[in-house]
């Protein structure tokens, strides 16, 4: 029917509209201020992210500058898309209008995609490479047309440039094709083709690892080591339930369930299947955030198929029962409370995303303070050393407008943008005395950071320390400030 389409770009249009209308209440994400200093040094790799997404920062900053609702607008449209392309997911799987509808308003509704997709980060540009593959796979399932493999390898080429958690995805295709009757296709050229174009794709992020000695391997295991907690089984299950939304997870598991059990659609089930259990020993929890939306549009398509007539209410009962569950937990995953009532909230402490968007403005602030009090010869030579990529991305955000120089950091890529020379005072943030000692002749403490609202974030209570006389050749002093992980 015509009026389906326009339903479901409604919903598009409404999810994009709540983005539009909340994206500039928060200031930066400490992420976003990270993609925005990787902007501002383009390479093909960076320690622990491919280059997409810095990429479409440095568009966002040649189109908005430094504007937290600009950035934040590539997300929102991404957003949008996403609803537009579970509801086509919904249609290759043989889902009629009920399903197509329920699927769009499934991905509008959903938790992982609402909470994701208010911050700039790789997280989004990923979700649309795993939606966008996996509805080139259904489709490729209903069509049989084989010339879709070049489509999947140019999609998952784009996806190995944007974030290496599609790796997952990847097992779990080659797992579903290998699995089921889909494998006649590798006697064929076709998903041979597709797999060199991804790799071509892939190949100048490869060189470059190469050329810095992989820095996303040792990243990798690092960040695993130091955040143990956050990559447990029991952490990714746990956090399964607010990522798919409670009132959700019946039609999620409708939906693994209905693609595993019919022979022509096992394909995408194994591929749901295989990287939730890949991630559930060795990920983080919103690293299968792309499958939510994707199994509760299959879900969809299995409600439709088992309700028949006779139990057609049920799926105004499911609709209403999404809508309901978005709404009540909407603080939850948007920005939609005023910045003062958030940070004086309980919110920070449930989600720290929210904590990481206030005080840098205060920050920047504290520093240019001492930065000034320094004498005319000497703020001449200064440099700025942050402990992390949040603050020196603050610093080099906001800080050009208050005089300030460069901010430093060997945290992740910025180890790569040393400075010339730390003969001149340098103005350390974040670091802990003891260790600066180990590092400098002479090292005062000058300030402690706050912020206007006394939230206790990463930053709160950080020393702000000015040291002279560094006790190493540069080379040696900076591999002491490295930080992979």
């Amino acid at each position: 029917m015509r009026s389906e389409p326009v339903l479901v770009a409604a919903m598009a249009a409404a999810v994009l509209a709540l983005h539009l209308a909340t994206n500039g209440l928060y200031d930066f994400h400490r992420d976003s201020l990270y993609y925005l200093d990787s902007a501002r040094h383009p390479a093909w790799g960076y320690v622990d992210y491919p280059p997409v997404t810095p990429t479409i920062a440095r568009l966002s900053l040649a189109l908005f500058g430094p504007s937290v609702w600009g950035l934040r607008l590539w997300p929102s449209i991404a957003g949008a898309l996403m609803v537009v392309l579970t509801a086509m997911i919904a249609r290759e799987l043989g889902g009629g209008r009920a399903a197509r509808l329920l699927a769009g308003l499934g991905a509008a509704t959903s938790l992982v995609l609402l909470g994701a997709n208010w911050l700039f980060q790789t997280v989004t540009f990923d979700q649309v490479v795993w939606l966008s593959s996996l509805w080139i796979v259904a489709r490729l399932l209903r069509t049989g047309d084989r010339r879709l493999w070049l489509a999947l390898g140019l999609v998952i080429g784009i996806g190995l440039e944007t974030k290496y958690t599609v790796i997952g995805l990847i097992a779990g295709l080659v797992a579903g094709v290998l699995l089921t009757r889909l494998r006649r296709h590798l006697l064929t050229p076709w998903p041979w083709l597709g797999a060199g174009l991804a790799l071509l794709i892939f190949l100048p992020n490869l060189i470059w690892q190469a050329q810095n000695d992989w820095p996303s391997v040792q990243y990798t295991f690092n960040h695993k080591a130091a955040q143990s907690v956050d990559f447990s089984p029991v952490t990714f299950l746990v956090q399964q339930i607010p990522l798919i939304g409670p009132l959700a997870i019946p039609v999620w598991i409708a939906g693994l369930y209905w693609l595993l059990r019919d022979p022509g659609r096992r394909t995408l089930g194994i591929a749901a299947a295989v990287p939730l259990v890949i991630f559930l020993f060795a990920g983080k929890s919103y690293y299968v955030g792309p499958l939510h939306p994707f199994l509760i549009g299959a879900g969809a398509c299995a409600i439709e198929e088992w309700t028949g007539e006779r139990r057609r209410w049920l799926r105004p009962v499911v609709a209403l029962a999404l809508t309901a569950q978005a709404l009540i937990l909407l603080p939850l995953a948007l920005p939609v409370l005023p910045e003062a009532s958030m940070a004086r909230s309980q919110l920070p402490s449930i989600r720290k995303d929210f904590a990481d968007t206030v005080g840098w403005h205060d920050l920047v602030g504290q520093v240019a303070e001492v930065y000034k009090s320094l004498g005319p010869g000497e703020r001449a030579q200064a440099v700025i050393l942050a402990n992390n990529y949040g603050e020196a991305g603050a610093i080099n955000t906001y800080g050009p407008a208050k005089g300030l120089p460069t901010a430093y950091s060997g945290e992740l890529s910025y180890y790569y943008w040393r400075p010339a020379s730390l003969q001149g005072p340098v103005i350390a943030i974040g670091f802990d005395p003891p260790f600066l000692r180990t590092l400098f002749a002479n090292c005062d403490q000058v300030g402690t950071i706050s912020n206007a609202y006394g939230l206790r974030n990463e930053e709160y209570g950080a020393p702000l320390a000015v040291c002279r006389g560094p006790k190493f050749s540069l080379d040696r002093l900076w591999s002491r400030l490295r930080v992979f992980q």
